[in-house]
C-alpha cells in the first residue's frame, strides 16, 4: 500500500530553529525536508485496521495476519485446533507420539517434552521440605499439592443450599444461588417436588416412570439419557479416545481417564475436551449396515 500523496508537511517556528517539519504519521520532526521524505520511507505500507505503517509490504502482511487474522493451526490426526504452533507440537507430541525422549535423572520418569521434565523436577526434586498441612500434619510435596488436600480433606462449607445441599464459602453467594433457584427453575416435579429447568423434567420424570428410550443397537440395554447410551456404546467400539495429555495413556471411559490424570504429581492443564458423538455414529451406522435385520433407533 504506497504512501497517500496527500500527505502534508507541517511547518512550526520555535526559538531553537526558525522551521522544522513534522510527520504526519508518529509526529517525529525533522530539520530538513529531505530527511521527513526518507523517514517517510518507513510509513509506506500501512494497515486499513489500526493505521501502523511499516517500511516493507511483508511486514504489513505479517502485522495483518498475527494481529487482525490470527492463523488457526490444526492438528493433522484429531480435531485439535490452536492459534500458536508451539501449543500444537506439544499435544501432537503428547497424544499422538509414543516416544518418552526425556527422563528424571533422580526417578527414572519419562515424559514426551522437555517442558513436563522440567515442571516434574521443581515440583518433586527440588529439595525443598514438604509443607505440613495445619490440620492434620499431612505431608504434601508443593503449595499445589497442599491447597488440593485442603480443599478435599477440611473443607467444610458454611452455607449449604436448602434446595439441593450445595455448600457455599460466602453468605453472599448463598443469596446469588438461592436467586439462580428462583429465576431460572420454574418447574416442579409431580412426584417428588424437586425443581428443574423445563428443558430437564422430561429427562428427570424418566426416573420416576422408568422409561429408557435410548437402547444399545448392539446389547439392547436402554438407558434414560442419550450422553448415557452414547457412552456405553462406545464400549462397543473397542476405542479409547480419552487419551491423557501427559503420558499419551489411553481410556475408553472419561471416569477411567480422569483417575489416572490425578496420578500425575504437580498442576496439571484443564482436561482435554474429546467428542464421541463422530465415533458412536460411524460405528451405529456401520453396525447397521451389516446387520440390517436389527432396528437402529
Amino acid at each position: 500500500m504506497s504512501t497517500p500523496s496527500n500527505t502534508t508537511v507541517k511547518i512550526e517556528c520555535t526559538p531553537e530553529s526558525r522551521s522544522c517539519v513534522e510527520c504526519d504519521h508518529c509526529r517525529r520532526k525533522f530539520l530538513k525536508k529531505s530527511n521527513l521524505a526518507e523517514h517517510l520511507k518507513q510509513h509506506r505500507h500501512q494497515c486499513r485496521e489500526c493505521g501502523k505503517s511499516f517500511s516493507l509490504k511483508r511486514y504489513l502482511s505479517a502485522h495483518i495476519e498475527k494481529t487482525h487474522r490470527p492463523q488457526i493451526f490444526e492438528c493433522s490426526v484429531c480435531e485439535y485446533k490452536s492459534n500458536n504452533k508451539g501449543t500444537l507440537k506439544n499435544h501432537f507430541i503428547r497424544l499422538h507420539t509414543s516416544n518418552f525422549d526425556f527422563s528424571c535423572d533422580t526417578c527414572g520418569k519419562q515424559f514426551k517434552i522437555k517442558k513436563a521434565l522440567n515442571h516434574h523436577v521443581k515440583q518433586n526434586h527440588s529439595g525443598n521440605p514438604p509443607i505440613v498441612c495445619d490440620v492434620c500434619g499431612h505431608f504434601s510435596k508443593n503449595l499445589h499439592a497442599l491447597k488440593a488436600h485442603m480443599k478435599y480433606r477440611h473443607h467444610k462449607p458454611e452455607f449449604v443450599c436448602r434446595i439441593c445441599r450445595r455448600g457455599m464459602t460466602t453468605k453472599e453467594n448463598l443469596e446469588q444461588h438461592l436467586t439462580w433457584h428462583e429465576t431460572r427453575e420454574k418447574v416442579l416435579c409431580p412426584t417428588c417436588g424437586k425443581r428443574f429447568r423445563g428443558r430437564d423434567l422430561d429427562s428427570h420424570m424418566r426416573v420416576h416412570t422408568g422409561v429408557k428410550p435410548f437402547p444399545c443397537p448392539v446389547c439392547g440395554k436402554s438407558f434414560r439419557r442419550q450422553t448415557a447410551q452414547e457412552q456405553h456404546v462406545l464400549i462397543h467400539t473397542g476405542k479409547r479416545p480419552y487419551v491423557c495429555d501427559i503420558c499419551g495413556q489411553a481410556f475408553a471411559q472419561k471416569p477411567g481417564l480422569i483417575c489416572h490424570r490425578k496420578r500425575h504429581p504437580g498442576p496439571l492443564p484443564p482436561l482435554p475436551v474429546v467428542s464421541i458423538k463422530n465415533i458412536v455414529t460411524e460405528f451405529t451406522k456401520e453396525y447397521s449396515r451389516k446387520n440390517p435385520s436389527i432396528k437402529m433407533e
